[in-house]
């Protein structure tokens, strides 16, 4: 079990779909299909060096990463020709990174720019707090406004911004601030489509649903009534991480319908998943469908859940995706 804690792992994260997702290493960079689990793309430490962040857009070859030798540096990794297509350097490090395929939200110390895809050309700055926690989101369906979703100025308060009514190259327009949560904010999502939005505070026993048009609160679901550590919120099913070691899933969807017939409890809450103390010191969740959810880990695990109807759930897949081997069959 120790060498779970060795694994090198400095990053996860899954790509806009959840179909992909990318493992940041001291030792270089893969990329991993969910669906069935293979490895599709894998750097060696010569070539990248100790890799801090990757994020992917959506299934391309575009790769964007930051390298632990040059924080404050975002390149561009063209994957299919192993090469990279462009560089911007700032005046601090990189902290947090999400894209669309056509922009990319860049969080750093005291800030998150926004810059278009591929030429790297700023079109939003946002201000932030310097003691904030590096939290950005971003909509990314194609037809989806271009919401950009960030901590504001005030503790547990959020900022929206469509950053296409920015100018382009300037200061963006003046953000819609939104108190979320009397303490810090330590989770925000956005639904692809930008329609909602879930957030979490440090405090961890709330969730919050919001709409993102009318700025007003659809849903409060309580996890539970201790302190907790929210690690992920998930999207449109609302999906979280915790500590003490607990997975909850909550059936809100975009449009308010049931994406199921799934069973009402209190507060929507349809089930929990407890891990092991030893699985989850860091972990993201996913939906690959409306019924399953997909959990890695910084220690190198790979946990698939499947949630019955009756708010029942059983671990159908287990694995340690750094000793998953290369396949190419379903990259595209």
């Amino acid at each position: 079990m120790a060498r779970r804690w060795n694994s090198g792992i400095t990053s996860l994260e899954f790509n806009q779909d959840q179909g992909c997702f990318t493992c940041c290493l001291k030792t270089g960079l893969r990329v991993y299909n969910v669906e069935p689990l293979v490895e599709k793309a894998h750097y060696s430490k010569e070539e990248l060096g100790e890799v801090s962040l990757c994020e992917m857009v959506f299934r391309t070859n575009w790769l964007l990463l930051v390298r632990a030798r040059r924080p404050c540096s975002l390149m561009l990794l063209d994957d299919q020709k192993r090469a990279f297509r462009a560089e911007i350097m700032f005046k601090s490090p990189i902290r947090a990174l999400r894209a669309r395929r056509d922009k990319v939200a860049v969080a750093l110390s005291s800030s998150i720019q926004v810059l278009t895809l591929p030429s790297f050309t700023r079109v939003a700055l946002v201000r932030t707090r310097p003691d904030a926690r590096a939290l950005v989101a971003l909509a990314s369906e194609p037809t989806a406004p271009h919401l950009l979703a960030a901590p504001a100025h005030r503790k547990g308060s959020l900022q929206l911004l469509d950053v296409t009514r920015s100018l382009r190259g300037a200061h963006s327009t003046s953000p819609v601030v939104m108190g979320c949560h009397q303490t810090e904010l330590v989770c925000v999502s956005l639904s692809a489509n930008g329609a909602r939005l879930a957030t979490a505070s440090e405090r961890g026993t709330l969730i919050r649903l919001w709409d993102t048009a009318t700025k007003t609160m659809l849903h409060e679901l309580r996890r539970g009534a201790d302190y907790a550590d929210v690690f992920c919120g998930n999207g449109v099913t609302v999906n979280d991480l915790s500590v003490p070691y607990t997975q909850h899933r909550f059936n809100r969807s975009g449009s308010l319908r049931p994406p199921r017939p799934w069973p009402r409890a209190a507060g929507g809450h349809l089930a929990a998943a407890r891990a092991a103390p030893d699985l989850i010191m860091h972990a993201l969740c996913a939906f690959i469908d409306d019924n399953t959810a997909i959990v890695i880990c910084k220690d190198g695990t790979f946990h698939k859940f499947t949630f019955a109807h009756e708010g029942n759930y059983h671990r159908s897949d287990y694995q340690y995706f750094l000793q998953v081997g290369e396949d190419d069959e379903f990259w595209h």
